[in-house]
């Protein structure tokens, strides 16, 4: 389970829904990465997953996986009243290696190590709450993996696709 979402539903008890990326949030990520089909990526619980094609092919294909949620007609979730690094120390050997909450608190970022199949992934997830004009309060999360070895060569790319989706993601009268 996602910390913030936990969150949600114990102090808002409000349902939370997955729901599907629509093409109006989807931002455009660098050359090197391609899209999994929809069907793909929501048996995998995400809205959108995206792959980097690599030469040669990498034991673990890095991988970023978009993730929205509609909590409905409730406040927005406020990021700083959550440790949302529990969601990486909860995992295989998980290592936190950075925490950190913007000041308004409608965004957490989060970095760390995990092992997974004997593989040893590195792991940012950034997590973005804000109020869509419909007024329902929603949670998008983006989740980047890669082998440890392989971060520092894909984290301007992921950083990159970050940006992208917080300026994508947010609504044009702003975070709320």
């Amino acid at each position: 389970m996602i910390a913030a979402t936990e969150y949600a539903i114990v102090r808002f008890g409000c349902t939370v829904t997955l729901c599907a990326t629509t093409e109006s949030l989807d931002f455009t990520p660098p050359p090197a990465w391609y899209e999994l089909d929809a069907e793909s990526a929501h048996a995998a619980m995400a809205s959108r997953v995206l792959l980097r094609s690599t030469t040669p092919t990498l034991r673990f294909v890095p991988n970023v996986a978009v993730q929205y949620f509609d909590l409905g007609t409730t406040d927005v979730i406020d990021l700083a009243e959550i440790d949302t690094s529990f969601d990486i120390g909860a995992l295989d050997s998980g290592t936190i290696l950075n925490h950190g909450v913007r000041p308004d608190g409608n965004l957490s970022v989060d970095e760390g190590t995990y092992r997974a199949d004997g593989e040893e992934l590195r792991v940012r997830r950034s997590q973005l709450a804000y109020l869509t004009p419909a007024g329902h309060s929603m949670l998008s999360i983006l989740t980047a993996t890669t082998a440890d070895g392989d971060w520092n060569s894909m984290e301007f790319e992921i950083r990159e696709m970050e940006e992208r989706w917080i300026r994508t993601t947010t609504p044009p009268s702003g975070v709320a």
